[in-house]
């Protein structure tokens, strides 16, 4: 009675966080909150520095604030030579884009103003799969103000097992794996060590 009580409350947690992992991409402002997506300095860090120092997943958004600028999404090519006149999309909202990552994979930006790519202002985004685990699409990625959600799947029905059999803790591990990363793992420790308690 008491593990199946213990095992209810271990899948709840975890739908608990499942939904709260996959429906909060996070929005990340594209060289920081101070700076923005402008023209660098001479001496300053370059947007792919700023870029390794973040992990970039499916549903996560590109938040580029400017002033008289844009943004555009072009091919490894294209970046590689700064050029801007026939990308695969145009960010230009006034002052300010999002652009949802909707794929793993590399992504290229760059100044669509004269000469500021060459200066610096390009980007590469190194996007890793979803948060939750679920599948990304295969189409390109979009312009969007709006973040996508994801769920993981949660059986309706807890599996059983008898306390001190091994099949609990396995069968809550197992319900835990849908929810999938680093949460997932600390979930698995905690049943471990409740049903270890019991």
């Amino acid at each position: 009675m008491a593990t199946t009580f213990l095992l209810s409350a271990v899948v709840a947690a975890c739908a608990i966080l499942a939904s709260v992992s996959a429906s909060s991409p996070r929005v990340l402002t594209v060289g920081g909150d101070a700076r923005g997506w402008r023209q660098p300095a001479p001496g300053e860090e370059t947007y792919n520095h700023w870029a390794s120092r973040s992990r970039f997943h499916v549903g996560d958004l590109l938040y580029f604030r400017y002033a008289k600028n844009d943004s555009v999404v072009v091919t490894r090519d294209d970046y590689k030579v700064c050029r801007g006149d026939r990308p695969a999309l145009r960010l230009d909202g006034g002052e300010e884009a999002r652009f949802r990552l909707e794929r793993s994979g590399s992504l290229y930006f760059i100044s669509g103003a004269p000469g500021h790519c060459d200066a610096g202002q390009r980007l590469t985004v190194r996007v890793m799969a979803q948060h939750d685990g679920a599948s990304s699409p295969a189409d390109a990625p979009a312009a969007s103000t709006t973040p996508g959600s994801g769920s993981g799947a949660v059986p309706k029905t807890p599996p059983r097992g008898k306390a001190g059999d091994g099949k609990t803790s396995a069968a809550a591990a197992s319900v835990c794996a849908s929810v999938g990363g680093y949460r997932a793992v600390a979930v698995r420790l905690g049943v471990a060590m409740l049903v270890a308690l019991a």
